[in-house]
């Protein structure tokens, strides 16, 4: 493609397939997690190992809610000699249920990571697959180090997030559920005041995780321009060299990874921000509430045994509630990645074969006509690089097109492949107008 022609190019669908992602950050803030919840497709291929992990979360989790019963019973049956043998039963159950505990935990582990592994596997393919679908046009005016940082990096960061923080957070949502409602039957009273203290610990979380993920998406498309700066640079370092501009793309690129760092930085800086309030306000609380329980055992209202049951099953609501807030973050950062993935697979390409293709007539002729054809990128549509462009070419003749650069040579040929359609006119190859003809079967013709 001559000079000109690829000016036009590199601009030419910023008006039919861009505006999904330039669109995007407008609607990110109305989004949060939305992006996620395409992945179930993924997730739905595998559901048997999907139900099979969940099982095994559920099952490591009910083992970890049952320990408090045990200790509140040996606390409150004392330490006599008369319920020795009772202690070491109940040492013995002890030891069985952190069996099941470790076994359930390791099957989770693996049924999870594996299944993060493989939607992660099945999503660059799915993304490289509608990629090279795309028509040309598309390529004109995208970052090819933009693209390869979709497919790489953020591809990494699902697979982090769906492989073990998605697992995670299932788990301490799963052990803040069964603690709070073990709370209340252990102790009714005690479980209001922490109640009463859920929504302070809950709105914060809330607002900063989504400050997290504006600052996620910031850092990853701020990287993604470094890479792909980096990646037109190299691919041109002849051109780069041959100017002696070393030094100047040296500080370039040194500013825009500056730009990078900062991003991430700030990213961190949020997350860590989030994780500090959410320490402070649930493990605050769980003080109060032991507090008060001390009261009432002095009282007498309540067993010492007790107590300490509530405050197992407090330590394991406010850990589970604490570990969700951080890998909150990690979630937040997934959800930005997969909404970038997902531009890319809602991209529509501007070339669309017809609902009834015309197939193309048997044996191959290869004549080409083109009839008052008229075409200009549509990013200048004022500048038309084909004008009532007509001939035709029979079977067996050699043509040569020539022309100076800019005279629409390249995008000829490009036409022909249906690479673009023209504003008016009709092409025919071997009789068949291109607009009704199937784009792969007449590309496999001409190769």
């Amino acid at each position: 493609m001559n000079v000109a022609e690829r000016d036009a190019a590199r601009a030419s669908e910023s008006g039919a397939e861009k505006p999904d992602i330039a669109a995007a950050p407008a609607r990110a803030g109305k989004r949060r997690l939305r992006p996620l919840l395409a992945l179930l497709p993924y997730v739905a291929r595998y559901r048997m190992r999907a139900i099979a992990a969940l099982i095994a979360l559920l099952l490591a989790a009910v083992a970890t809610l049952v320990v408090p019963i045990a200790v509140r019973r040996m606390i409150d049956l004392g330490f006599s000699r008369e319920s020795v043998t009772l202690i070491d039963n109940y040492f013995a159950v002890m030891i069985a249920i952190v069996a099941v505990l470790a076994l359930a935990s390791a099957a989770r582990f693996y049924l999870v990571t594996t299944l993060g592994e493989r939607i992660v596997a099945d999503l660059r393919e799915d993304v490289f697959g509608h990629l090279v679908s795309l028509s040309p046009g598309y390529f004109d005016a995208a970052k090819t180090g933009e693209l390869t940082s979709r497919l790489t990096a953020d591809t990494t960061q699902i697979k982090a997030a769906v492989g073990a923080s998605v697992s995670v957070a299932l788990r301490n949502l799963v052990l803040f559920a069964g603690g709070a409602i073990m709370m209340v039957v252990t102790s009714p009273r005690l479980s209001a005041f922490v109640l009463a203290a859920i929504p302070v610990i809950v709105l914060p979380l809330y607002g900063f995780g989504r400050a997290v993920r504006r600052r996620s998406r910031a850092a990853q498309d701020t990287l993604a321009d470094a890479s792909a700066y980096a990646s037109e640079l190299i691919g041109a370092v002849r051109v780069l060299q041959a100017f002696t501009n070393e030094q100047l793309a040296k500080s370039r690129f040194g500013a825009a990874v500056e730009r990078a760092f900062v991003a991430a930085r700030d990213s961190i800086q949020a997350r860590a921000i989030l994780t500090a309030i959410a320490i402070f306000l649930v493990f605050a609380s769980v003080v109060v509430v032991l507090w008060v329980g001390a009261q009432d055992v002095l009282a007498g209202h309540l067993s010492g045994g007790r107590l300490s049951q509530f405050v197992l099953y407090a330590v394991l609501a406010a850990t589970g509630l604490g570990q969700l807030s951080e890998v909150w973050g990690e979630i937040s950062q997934a959800s930005g990645a997969a909404e970038r993935l997902f531009e890319i697979l809602n991209v529509q390409s501007a070339i669309v074969p017809s609902a009834r293709p015309l197939p193309l007539p048997q044996p191959p002729r290869g004549e080409i006509a083109f009839a008052d054809v008229s075409f200009a990128y549509p990013s200048r549509p004022e500048i038309l690089v084909l004008d009532r462009l007509s001939f035709e070419i029979k079977r067996g003749e050699k043509v040569a097109i020539v022309g100076p650069s800019g005279a629409g040579k390249s995008t000829i040929f490009h036409l022909i492949l249906r690479f673009y359609d023209p504003i008016s006119g009709v092409i025919r190859f071997d009789g068949a107008p291109l607009i009704e003809v199937d784009p792969q079967a007449l590309r496999a013709r001409i190769a």
